[in-house]
């Protein structure tokens, strides 16, 4: 059992759209290192596909191998802009959306 969560943070946000359509780019941050990233066709594909990777990178960090990480859920719906506890197995993680260069810069 894990007695601190680890957290993690993410961005998702459209691209322009393209001849083949409007794609979504997701990045998943761990302080100020980028661990992940890539980009779907649609949003909730996005979100699938932030969800995999956070339960990769938890197993990683408990120096495991994620067997399933597609399968892992989050405590409550799971839409761009919220914060989540992601249940991967027998490890939990905190997903939390990253704030945007411009409003850190405000915060300070």
């Amino acid at each position: 059992m894990q007695d601190e969560l680890p957290t993690f943070s993410y961005t998702i946000e459209p691209l322009p759209p393209t001849q083949l359509g409007r794609r979504w780019r997701w990045q998943l941050w761990r302080g100020e290192r980028l661990l992940a990233g890539g980009w779907h066709y649609g949003q909730r594909q996005a979100l699938g596909a932030l969800r995999t990777a956070t339960s990769r990178a938890t197993h990683e960090l408990a120096g495991l191998v994620a067997l399933r990480p597609e399968r892992a859920t989050s405590d409550g719906r799971f839409f761009a802009g919220a914060t989540v506890q992601l249940d991967c197995g027998a490890l939990r993680c905190i997903l939390a959306p990253r704030l945007s260069e411009a409003a850190a810069a405000s915060v300070m």
